[in-house]
């Protein structure tokens, strides 16, 4: 019994080590840039951060979202707290 412990132990540690030795198997990246960030902005109406593409300004030129239940806010205060 003991044996057959040894010999499933020395199996197993033989596997681990090739696997090691191979590395992981990846699937080869088709694309290797790397992704675009867009910057973001707040909404000062309703404080949501969203890409500057799909903001809006308002009549001051602060961005908006495009939202319907942001347009029923009123704005924000600046400060933080």
């Amino acid at each position: 019994m003991a044996r057959l412990l040894g010999l499933l132990l020395l199996l197993g540690l033989g596997w681990l080590v090739v696997r090691q030795l191979l590395g992981p198997r990846r699937a080869p990246d088709r694309d290797s840039t790397p992704p675009r960030f867009e910057k973001t902005v707040r909404c000062s109406r309703c404080g949501v951060h969203l890409p500057l593409t799909l903001a809006s300004e308002d009549a001051d030129g602060a961005p908006i979202c495009n939202d319907a239940h942001c347009s029923a806010h009123q704005p924000r205060d600046r400060d933080p707290r």
